[in-house]
């Protein structure tokens, strides 16, 4: 048997922590499968912009709540905001509750997030038409679930 070397040795150790800690950051990223609550409660909301230039402010006022809902708001399942493909001053918000009482109306609308964001959204008057569902579960949101 060849005796390996002090180098060799480090080497290989290195490369074995470096592979772990790889598939440790990419293992993180994928959340632990849950399963996804029956009936969760749909929201979308249509918004169309006077300008561009107001869409883009909608966004950046738009970006830190979406991160509040993500990081405080468990019951909240998906919050994305998506542009048009027709019409650069539209966009369509959908989001995704746990349930219409709890996620939606208490926790969601009740956080001094959304309470901030709403009328900084609202002074740039968008067009708005929302409509709520309920879902049937039937089909799939998300190849993760």
């Amino acid at each position: 048997m060849k005796a390996i070397s002090s180098r060799t040795l480090a080497i290989s150790c290195l490369q074995a922590c470096i592979v772990g800690f790889g598939a440790g950051w990419i293992a993180r990223s994928y959340p632990v499968k849950q399963s996804v609550p029956k009936g969760a409660f749909f929201l979308l909301v249509q918004m169309e912009f006077k300008t561009v230039a107001d869409r883009e402010k909608a966004e950046a006022i738009f970006a830190p709540e979406a991160r509040w809902c993500r990081d405080h708001e468990p019951g909240t399942l998906s919050y994305e905001w998506a542009r048009s493909d027709q019409n650069e001053r539209a966009i369509v918000v959908v989001e995704r509750y746990a349930d219409k009482e709890t996620a939606y109306a208490a926790v969601h609308k009740g956080s001094d997030a959304f309470k901030e964001f709403r009328p900084r959204l609202a002074a740039l008057e968008p067009a708005i038409r929302g409509h709520s569902y309920v879902a049937s579960d039937i089909g799939y949101t998300s190849r993760l679930e």
